[in-house]
């Protein structure tokens, strides 16, 4: 079993907190997909607040930025579920949802080290 203190619930809607400790686990990127699909979905999320703040200051178009936030929303949540997919492919998150950040950590250091000539 493995230790809790290194492990993180996962869900598939992935808060800024999951975002960050499995960035921070990942401290040696062997393959750039990860980062990128986590710096898409954080442009993805700030446009999506941005549209809802555009609600207020312009009312007149309140209509299209409502559509707007609903269109970035399935976006988000199409990343999430590619992320959450990436993770389990990668056998990464355990049946419980649990990533364990260990794993990650030294996964992508052996990847690192491996294209390392001797």
């Amino acid at each position: 079993m493995s230790d809790r203190s290194q492990t993180i619930q996962i869900s598939p809607e992935f808060p800024d907190e999951q975002l960050l400790a499995i960035c921070e686990a990942a401290d040696v990127i062997a393959c750039e997909c990860p980062s990128y699909l986590v710096q898409i979905l954080n442009q993805v999320r700030e446009f999506r607040r941005y549209t809802k703040e555009c609600i207020d200051h312009f009312p007149d178009n309140a209509a299209t930025h409502h559509w707007l936030s609903e269109q970035v929303s399935q976006v988000e949540m199409l990343l999430c579920l590619t992320i959450y997919e990436l993770l389990q492919k990668e056998n990464l998150i355990d049946e419980d949802n649990q990533l364990n950040l260990q794993q990650l950590s030294e996964r992508n250091r052996e990847i690192a080290l491996s294209k390392v000539p001797c």
